[in-house]
C-alpha cells in the first residue's frame, strides 16, 4: 500500500504543468523504475524479521539409540538420543494407560557458546541454560510439547526416554532441541499424531507492534548476540504441525498481548519452513538407506 501511495505521488509531481494527464516515455520509465526500488526496499525490510538462521541435520547418528539425530540452527547445535518405548526401571514411572514421556537436558558450563548470558549458575548451584530457565524447567517444557503429539496411549506402561545433549550455543537455544527431540523420535519410529515444533521470537519490551517505528520489533531465531539486548523480551513457541496451534510456552520478559499474538502467526509460518526441512532431512535418510539395502 506505502509502494502504491508513493508511486501515486511520483506520478503526480512528474506530470507535465499543462494539466497533461500523459506523461512523457522517460518519465514513465523513471516512476516505474522508482516504484520498483520502492517494493523492493519494502519488502527486503519484512524478510529481515522473520527469515531463519541456517538449519542443518543428521539423523540416525548414534549407533545405541533406537533413534537419534542432531539439529543445528545458525551456530546452535543440539545432539538427542531416543530410548524406547521400553519397560521402566523405577515401577513408580509406569502408567497403565499410556507411556510416560522422560526428557533429560544437560548443558554444560563450559559448552562452547557466544554469550556469556545464557549460561552460568545461579545461587542454589543450578545451571542456568537460557533466559534464566533451569534444565528442570527445560525438560519440563519439552516434555509437555512431546506429550501433546506422541501417540502415548499405543504405549501403556512404557516409558521413552529423550536425551538432549547441548553441544553449541548461539541463541534460540529451547527450540532448537525440541526440533533435535522431534526428529529423534522420527528416527526410533514412535508414532505420533503431529509434529511438535520450536520457534523462538524476540520482543522488545515496549511491546509495541508498528512496523514504522521499528522494521526488527519481532525478530524469529534470534542469535545470541541478539538475545543478549536489555531491552528485549523473550517468547519460546511449541506449534502443533496437524492443529496449527500453539502447544507449550515459554516466556522471559514483559510484553503486550499484541506482541505475543503477532508471534503466534510468526511461529506458524516459521513452523512450516521448518517442517519442510524435516521432510526433506528424513527423505534423505530413508532414500540413502534403501540404497545401501539394494546395492548389498
Amino acid at each position: 500500500l506505502l509502494s502504491s501511495l508513493s508511486y501515486c505521488k511520483m506520478s503526480q509531481e512528474e506530470s507535465p504543468a499543462t494539466g497533461s494527464s500523459r506523461s512523457s516515455p522517460q518519465q514513465q520509465q523513471e516512476s516505474r523504475r522508482r516504484k520498483r526500488d520502492t517494493t523492493t526496499t519494502s519488502t527486503s525490510t519484512a524478510k529481515s524479521t522473520t527469515t531463519l538462521r541456517p538449519l542443518a541435520a543428521q539423523i540416525s547418528c548414534l549407533s545405541r539409540a533406537d533413534g537419534s539425530s542432531k539439529f543445528t540452527s545458525g551456530s546452535t547445535t543440539v545432539l538427542a538420543a531416543t530410548f524406547g518405548p521400553a519397560s521402566p526401571k523405577i515401577p513408580s514411572r509406569e502408567r497403565p494407560d499410556c507411556a510416560t514421556i522422560s526428557v533429560i537436558f544437560k548443558h554444560d558450563t563450559t559448552t562452547n557458546s557466544n554469550s556469556n548470558s545464557n549460561s552460568n549458575a545461579n545461587g542454589n548451584g543450578r545451571a542456568v541454560c537460557a533466559y534464566g530457565a533451569t534444565e528442570r524447567e527445560i525438560e519440563r517444557f519439552i516434555a509437555d510439547a512431546l506429550v501433546a503429539c506422541v501417540a502415548v496411549e499405543q504405549y501403556p506402561r512404557t516409558v521413552i526416554e529423550v536425551v538432549l545433549q547441548v553441544i553449541a550455543v548461539d541463541g534460540s537455544l529451547i527450540s532448537t532441541a525440541l526440533n533435535a527431540a522431534t526428529l529423534a523420535l522420527l528416527d526410533a519410529g514412535v508414532e505420533m499424531n503431529s509434529l511438535p515444533v520450536g520457534t523462538t521470537c524476540l520482543v522488545k519490551m515496549n511491546g509495541s507492534t508498528n512496523v514504522n517505528v521499528d522494521a526488527n520489533i519481532i525478530k524469529f531465531d534470534p542469535s545470541a548476540d541478539d538475545e543478549a539486548s536489555q531491552d528485549c523480551s523473550v517468547i519460546v513457541l511449541a506449534t502443533d504441525s496437524a492443529r496449527d496451534g500453539v502447544i507449550a510456552s515459554m516466556t522471559f520478559g514483559p510484553f503486550q498481548l499484541d506482541s505475543f499474538l503477532s508471534c503466534i502467526e510468526g511461529a506458524s509460518r516459521a513452523s512450516k519452513a521448518v517442517l519442510a526441512f524435516m521432510r526433506i532431512a528424513v527423505e534423505q535418510k530413508v532414500t540413502r538407506e534403501a540404497k545401501t539395502l539394494w546395492s548389498v
